[in-house]
């Protein structure tokens, strides 16, 4: 990039990933040019759009919040454009007439339309495995806690029912027995999807001495083999203890987690999915909790969101229920905008491509 060039840009943050945290981490890019920078918070208004109810005029974007239109008020005469959530559309890309480049601090680009961005020749930069160790982090801290009855034993001190039950002219141990848990060694793992957080899941659960099983169609199984043992997804829903989800939610993976793979559990497992809710049939997942066919669940993500109060979920005593915060660390929005930050500063600082996520395809393209 030409310093010599005047930078105009428009940065977008919203209620997750401040708008001053953005702005701060895009003078830093922007170090030794000549810039201007726009700005406007993005309300949060309402959970992510995954059915695309709103009509934005572009159905490859999905969890956004508020309308492309207030990007493309603002658009004009802006080359490089930062956002979280805001809706980054075809209609957005076309009246980007002077758009350079695109930071998105999101893993996955579910907000802005690549394929419209790189057919535009301009470069988009996203914030690679922001989740990772939060994500992972809770995915274990489920295991434990659903195996070891955590969260029902945390009730029956809290609710009096020990001390009740101990302090009688005949003590009673029935419902303390019911706490007795599984210990994690040996245990059979099944982690669905390994990309950044799949494999960190992998490699945590490995560390606790558990049999981990692998399953991703997408991936050399060179590269699964060196992470677990590698099986097909009727294979890992049938022999696993606990099974977790790390796949995206495209298109191609709705529903994949069906009736059919819920109904081969073991009684004795546990289901985890801090991914999606669409990715899974959640009735038959409440179906086969409800009459005891495997032990239990623990969920961050819903079909639904946020869950309905009225959902048969919230009944259930053998499901630990989350309000999607896998990857709500402290420093969500100061890591977030550092972690972009890094992606986009080679490209600005030293005219580098290494770090741009579509520039394989651009160059194809010219």
């Amino acid at each position: 990039m030409d310093k010599g060039k005047k930078i105009k840009a428009l940065v977008v943050g919203d209620d997750w990933v401040k708008t001053k945290d953005l702005i701060e981490a895009t003078k830093r890019v922007l170090e030794g040019y000549d810039y201007e920078i726009d700005s406007f918070d993005q309300v949060m208004d309402k959970p992510m759009s995954r059915e695309k109810k709103d009509d934005i005029g572009d159905d490859s974007v999905t969890e956004y919040c508020g309308h492309p239109q207030e990007l493309i008020s603002r658009i004009d005469g802006v080359h490089l454009l930062v956002v979280h959530t805001s809706p980054v559309t075809k209609q957005v890309i076309e009246a980007g007439k002077d758009l350079i480049a695109i930071g998105c601090c999101r893993s996955d680009a579910v907000s802005v339309n690549v394929d419209a961005v790189t057919d535009k020749g301009i470069y988009f930069f996203n914030a690679p495995g922001r989740s990772v160790e939060p994500v992972s982090d809770l995915t274990i801290t489920f295991a434990l806690a659903l195996c070891r009855n955590i969260l029902r034993a945390d009730r029956y001190v809290k609710e009096g029912r020990w001390a009740g039950d101990l302090n009688r002219e005949v003590p009673s141990w029935e419902e303390y027995e019911t706490f007795r848990g599984l210990t994690l060694k040996n245990k059979k793992f099944g982690v669905v999807g390994l990309g950044k957080i799949g494999r960190k899941v992998a490699e945590k659960a490995a560390g606790l001495g558990m049999d981990v099983q692998v399953y991703d169609p997408f991936l050399d199984k060179k590269i699964l083999g060196e992470y677990g043992t590698v099986c097909t997804l009727e294979e890992l829903f049938v022999n696993s203890d606990f099974i977790t989800i790390h796949i995206p939610p495209v298109e191609s993976n709705r529903g994949i987690i069906s009736k059919e793979l819920f109904n081969k559990m073991k009684p004795s497992a546990y289901f985890i999915n801090v991914a999606r809710g669409e990715i899974i049939d959640e009735e038959a997942l409440i179906d086969v909790l409800q009459k005891g066919k495997i032990a239990g669940a623990a969920l961050d993500v819903y079909y639904t969101e946020p869950l309905p109060a009225t959902s048969p979920l919230v009944k259930l005593d053998n499901v630990i229920l989350t309000p999607h915060l896998a990857g709500q660390r402290k420093d969500v929005s100061e890591g977030s905008a550092s972690i972009l930050e890094g992606t986009m500063k080679p490209f600005f600082q030293e005219d580098s491509l290494a770090t741009c996520f579509n520039s394989a395809e651009i160059k194809k393209n010219k």
